[in-house]
């Protein structure tokens, strides 16, 4: 009896010493070198937020001038120290316009660095940046090409690196058309308001039924008299400039810029002249960076 007790207490001792070994042995498998047992902390891990649902292609329709439809995402990657982790997002706005593809691209580092090259690829075509500060913005524009239609499908990819390893994004964005009844002519007008006492007042009106980046408008004023003539450009985003010409009595007002599809450019100029009457101004233009007529030129106004 008394051998069987202690071959019974011998059995149960090495009993649980195996079932101790193997539970530290488990443990060991399970978390590799990280002896605690927790998840290793130098993971790397790639959040994505939830995609927005956007509006039918098939029965929404876009103003020219905007407000467009916009896409968004963004994409996180975190690593190091689980309870203090590095972190790095990707987040981009796409849409387009009556004539463009646009991407919008912001990068944020949890420690406010720099990313190197940002990159956008759309149509087979790549744009980048060299650098893009924490919390900046990167806008990338493409051509529509020739003949493009509501609800075509435009694959696009976001490319970024440095920060950690880079980010490679595989996105894509459903083409809106353009409302037909809410569309516009590009059109070049010119109107004589005012010819009291020598004093004269003209407007000249341009509008263009696509984004235009650059557009110039040029023109002269008659037996100009006196300082500068009184400009006042309202519509876009421009400069104006005005001289001149040796030995000559006309003065050329000039207005360049860029201008969103279907905004009017209203130019309004008041002066001094010693017309009596007749053609008070010469021929006004409207040209894009070739020197392309984008509209029919505006003959001489007069005051009869």
């Amino acid at each position: 009896m008394k051998t069987t007790r202690t071959l019974a207490l011998l059995m149960g001792l090495f009993t649980t010493f195996v079932i101790v070994s193997c539970q530290k042995n488990d443990l060991k498998n399970g978390a590799g070198d990280n002896v605690t047992g927790k998840a290793p902390t130098n993971g790397i891990q790639l959040e994505t937020t939830t995609p927005v649902i956007l509006p039918d292609c098939n029965t929404h329709c876009i103003d020219p001038g905007g407000p467009y439809v916009e896409s968004q995402g963004s994409e996180t990657k975190t690593w190091g120290n689980s309870d203090n982790p590095h972190w790095k997002t990707v987040s981009h706005i796409a849409y387009n316009t009556a004539t463009s593809f646009v991407v919008e691209v912001t990068f944020t580092h949890s420690g406010g660095n720099t990313s190197n090259t940002v990159s956008v690829t759309a149509f087979g075509v790549p744009q980048s940046v060299t650098t893009l500060a924490s919390g900046a913005t990167a806008t990338f524009t493409f051509d529509l090409p020739t003949g493009w239609n509501a609800c075509q499908n435009v694959p696009f990819s976001i490319y970024q690196e440095g920060q950690n390893s880079p980010m490679n994004l595989s996105y894509s964005y459903n083409l809106y058309g353009i409302c037909a009844n809410r569309g516009c002519e590009t059109s070049f007008t010119g109107e004589t308001i005012d010819c009291d006492n020598q004093l004269r007042e003209a407007v000249y009106t341009f509008t263009s039924a696509v984004d235009l980046s650059y557009f110039k408008i040029q023109g002269g004023l008659t037996n100009f008299t006196g300082g500068s003539a009184e400009v006042t450009v309202e519509g876009g985003i421009t400069t104006d400039d005005q001289w001149t010409p040796g030995g000559s009595t006309n003065r050329v007002i000039k207005v360049e810029g860029s201008v969103t599809a279907c905004e009017t450019i209203t130019i309004r100029i008041k002066w001094s002249s010693t017309n009596s009457g007749g053609i008070i101004t010469g021929n006004w233009s409207v040209k894009d960076g070739n020197g392309v007529e984008l509209a029919p030129a505006v003959a001489g106004l007069t005051c009869n």
